[in-house]
């Protein structure tokens, strides 16, 4: 046998391997490593590759040729010490020391996360039915409405239900901090007055060019802002100050005064469509109002059960992390931040920037970007190794059946032939399989969320005997 092997796993699930090496076996990629080097470098007094082992051992020194062998040793001794020990690396293993003379090497490999969870089998909630308002659907038609809206410059003042074009800057003027309350102060006294206190000041906004509708309902409601707005003119300046009312809904702003200045850039009138079928066939293939309103009824209802799934998802990972003991190797957080500064070098290049130059202008490092990574990445982590035990626990998987008949009901909307196979085609395979898989998951995730929710989920013996009996079925054919 030319290697020994030794591990002991710490409290981190971590595996030190320490793996020693026969000394015949490193003889002997000695040998060939000076046997490469003879072939590649002439030995004066030989044909290449012809010079003896003790002639090559003289020439370049047995330290040298020792440290190269045991260079090219290093992965296959790894690879074959885990399969010897059986050991299912999670990532990426590291070389911890290496004792050269006799040969040990000692890595760390990182295993596979251990997830525990506790009775949540237990919990009730009621889930509620997703519904939509009628002022929702009626929303999202004014909402077409606008899409559909005709708007051009004008020479005249600006009216109510005008868009205007403007420049400017809102400030909220700071408050007074007092600090005094509830006691008395002595007049004159200068060091107890009430002192401004710049740390409350908040730019509102601050624009070069911003179209504004002119509605005092949708902008800075309850206060003057539009008002002072009606009757300018492009090129016009006007400075003004508005004080929000006491139950404005950012408490932030609520009750206090902002200063204002603001250049008007241009005047533009604003012709909405009538809400009616003609509206209904500009935004598609609709035939009549009603027709529109139903999709959109529809659409709203999707976006909303979608919403609600995810929220209760997401409750569920909020429930199952109370009481999960979670058992993890550092390198898992280290492969979860290394998705993270990809995903994020990604979005700074596609946005016209070298990454470099980001970098160096916002004075980041390598290191502090990863820092700057690390909480989210474990609270990331921790939530999926939660998700997945639930999936294990609850024997939930993904059949061919299921990928079949939402591809079928996606693909049921288009009414051309070629459109609904190229469209099959692309969620059966790449990235549009992991896609609809996935949703065929997360549907599950949902529905078994609810029965349990509701104590209408099959106990965890019955799931466990009916994968078994699934098992023994596909074994016999």
């Amino acid at each position: 046998m030319t290697i020994t092997i030794r591990t002991e796993e710490d409290d981190q699930r971590q595996l030190k391997l320490t793996v020693e090496v026969s000394e015949d076996r490193v003889e002997e990629a000695m040998r060939q490593r000076a046997r490469k080097l003879a072939n590649d470098i002439r030995m004066p007094g030989f044909r290449r590759g012809k010079a003896p082992y003790n002639v090559v051992l003289q020439r370049f020194g047995r330290d040298l040729i020792r440290a190269e062998a045991i260079e090219d040793m290093v992965p296959n001794i790894f690879d074959e010490a885990v399969s010897e020990a059986d050991v299912a690396a999670y990532g990426r293993p590291s070389l911890e020391d290496l004792d050269v003379e006799p040969l040990v090497m000692t890595f760390t490999v990182p295993l596979e996360p251990q997830v525990t969870l506790g009775d949540y089998r237990a919990l009730r909630k009621e889930v509620e039915p997703v519904s939509v308002s009628e002022e929702a659907v009626e929303q999202a038609l004014e909402q077409v409405q606008i899409n559909h809206q005709q708007i051009e410059s004008v020479e005249r003042a600006a009216e109510l239900g005008d868009v205007i074009t403007i420049a400017g800057k809102g400030v909220l003027i700071p408050e007074a901090a007092d600090d005094t309350e509830g006691e008395d102060v002595a007049e004159g006294d200068a060091d107890d007055v009430p002192k401004i206190d710049r740390t409350t000041e908040r730019i509102l906004f601050d624009e070069e060019s911003i179209d504004l509708l002119m509605d005092s309902e949708k902008v800075f409601h309850g206060t003057p802002f539009v008002d002072n707005l009606v009757g300018k003119t492009t090129g016009e300046q006007v400075a003004f100050s508005i004080t929000f009312p006491d139950d404005f809904e950012d408490e932030e702003v609520a009750g206090r005064t902002a200063d204002v200045e603001i250049s008007v850039l241009d005047v533009k009138s604003r012709d909405l469509p009538a809400i009616d079928d003609e509206l209904a066939k500009l935004e598609g293939n609709f035939e009549s109002l009603e027709e529109l309103r139903e999709s959109l009824r529809t659409r709203l209802k999707d976006e909303a059960e979608a919403q609600a799934k995810d929220e209760l998802i997401e409750g569920m990972v909020d429930d199952m992390l109370e009481e999960a003991q979670i058992i993890y190797p550092p390198a898992a957080v280290e492969m979860e931040i290394d998705d993270a500064v990809e995903s994020f070098k990604s979005q700074v290049t596609r946005s016209g920037w070298d990454f470099d130059d980001y970098m160096k202008l916002q004075g980041l490092t390598d290191e502090s970007l990863r820092e700057d990574f690390r909480e989210s990445a474990e609270d990331r982590l921790r939530r999926r190794l939660v998700m997945r035990q639930f999936v294990l626990d609850e024997k939930l998987r993904i059949k061919a059946e299921d990928v079949e008949a939402l591809v079928d009901e996606r693909i049921s909307r288009y009414d051309n032939e070629e459109l609904r196979n190229s469209v099959r085609d692309f969620y059966l395979s790449g990235s549009g399989f992991d896609m609809i898989s996935s949703e065929v998951l997360s549907d599950k995730v949902y529905q078994r969320i609810a029965d349990i929710f509701s104590g209408a989920a099959p106990s965890l013996e019955e799931l466990a005997l009916a994968e078994t009996v699934a098992v023994e079925a596909l074994e016999e054919e």
